[in-house]
């Protein structure tokens, strides 16, 4: 008999079951003028989906606009330790999506973004931590990759879009794996 060892997940972020997890603030483009839209709600599952937050709304390129992004600080620092990935579980719309860590403590600063696949069905998706890349106000800046000994005090989700529309997002969980 064959048995394959599972890796072991530290989960950062869940919606569910309770005990309740922290709350996803929306922080769109607004703070620079623009005009977008978007809300996080959570979505209680059914025999078709599980317990998620649906991220969603309207992204307007009125005003130099053209972003959505969210924010969770996480109830205890979380340190990277052993881990090698972040594991999302998730399903979108099949534009793009990134996931944010945050080193500190705060709205403004340094977040390490990576890339995600969304589509309508849903996947696990294992990030490195090595594909993160470090950026501020969304430039890349030169800062030291993430390594063990950090800490992450906040997750974040963004999206940017060339052309005005709807966008959505529907995740169950962030974990260090």
């Amino acid at each position: 008999m064959n048995k394959t060892k599972t890796p072991l997940e530290r989960v950062l972020w869940s919606a569910g079951p309770p005990p309740a997890t922290p709350i996803w603030a929306g922080l769109h483009d607004q703070v620079m003028g623009g005009r977008s839209q978007g809300r996080a709600q959570l979505q209680n599952g059914d025999v078709s989906a599980p317990d998620h937050v649906l991220f969603s709304g309207l992204i307007s390129r009125d005003n130099g606009g053209g972003f959505a992004s969210y924010r969770m600080q996480l109830p205890a620092p979380a340190v990277i330790g052993t881990a090698r990935a972040l594991v999302i579980r998730l399903r979108g719309d099949s534009e793009p999506f990134k996931l944010c860590l945050h080193r500190q403590n705060g709205e403004d600063g340094v977040q390490w973004q990576a890339d995600l696949d969304t589509h309508g069905s849903w996947a696990n998706q294992a990030l490195p931590l090595s594909a993160f890349v470090a950026r501020r106000r969304g430039r890349e800046v030169s800062e030291r990759p993430l390594s063990p000994d950090d800490l992450l005090f906040q997750l974040g989700l963004m999206t940017t879009r060339p052309e005005p529309g709807p966008f959505w997002l529907a995740v169950v969980h962030i974990a260090l794996r």
